[in-house]
């Protein structure tokens, strides 16, 4: 296109000038009317026609090419408003298409967290129903248990009552029987003891009157004499007390009675040990 204008003003400058010498030919030749001067305006206008033909085609094509300029700018704009619609088409689908997959993602999003609250909230009343389950059983395990230990504790506070009242039963019977067995030794040893008192005073009273009924010789006899009463009568009052000895003998009895009577407690003693024995190896073997 700017090839074709510098053409057209090149063309136009031409035919400027072949007019120019056109009518200097024609002046010229008017003033002298010779044969040369005729030929050079002949041929000046020749030129001159050249040239302004030449002008009118370069204008032609300068118009065709300015038309089809025109033609191929406005085609050239039309091809840009299409690409710039089909553009902003594509970034309208696009923009559609972002905008369905955020709002895809946020309603995934959203009803992914309802869930999982609504999944938090089953899983949370789940857990707290085991959680009672469980501290229900084990609150019935510990009442069972409490129960259990209670009616053991209670049986074996009944056993061990009725233990207590054998063990102070068979207690109370043997001191009253150890008493009553002291008592009776007790009574039989002052028997005894009285017995002998009453032997060793018929013998005494005895011995005065054998020693009383002695001629009063006797009493007339040397100290000496005397002296051997004296030494009998001391014989005799050993006699006496050797007699009496085995009265005071008596009390050993006594004694061993007495150490008889706590051996007998021992054994009782023992034998509510034993029957508690015997009783707490039945117990496991009823069970």
């Amino acid at each position: 296109m700017a090839k074709i204008e510098k053409d057209v003003a090149a063309s136009k400058k031409k035919a400027e000038a072949a007019e120019v010498k056109a009518k200097a030919a024609v002046a010229k030749a008017s003033k002298s009317a010779t044969a040369t001067s005729k030929k050079a305006k002949v041929s000046a206008q020749a030129a001159a026609k050249k040239a302004a033909a030449n002008l009118t085609a370069v204008n032609a094509k300068l118009k065709t090419a300015q038309a089809q300029a025109k033609a191929a700018a406005a085609a050239a704009r039309a091809k840009a408003a299409a690409e710039a619609k089909k553009r902003a088409e594509e970034k309208r689908k696009a923009d559609l298409a972002a905008k369905a997959d955020a709002d895809l993602n946020k309603a995934v999003k959203a009803f992914s967290d309802q869930w999982m609250r609504k999944r938090k909230k089953a899983d949370a009343a789940k857990e707290a129903a085991r959680v009672k389950k469980q501290k229900a059983k084990e609150q019935a395990a510990a009442q069972k248990a409490a129960a259990k230990a209670k009616a053991a504790a209670k049986k074996a506070a009944i056993k061990a009552r009725a233990a207590a009242k054998a063990k102070a039963a068979r207690e109370r019977a043997a001191a009253r029987k150890a008493a009553a067995k002291a008592r009776a030794s007790a009574k039989a040893k002052a028997a005894r003891e009285r017995a002998a008192a009453k032997r060793a005073a018929a013998k005494a009273k005895a011995s005065a009157a054998k020693s009383k009924a002695k001629p009063a010789a006797k009493k007339a006899a040397p100290k000496k004499a005397a002296a051997k009463k004296t030494t009998a009568r001391k014989t005799t009052a050993k006699k006496a007390a050797v007699k009496k000895a085995p009265a005071k003998k008596a009390a050993p009895k006594k004694t061993a009675a007495k150490k008889k009577a706590p051996a007998k407690k021992t054994a009782a003693k023992k034998a509510p040990a034993k029957r508690k024995a015997a009783k707490t190896k039945a117990a496991p073997a009823k069970a």
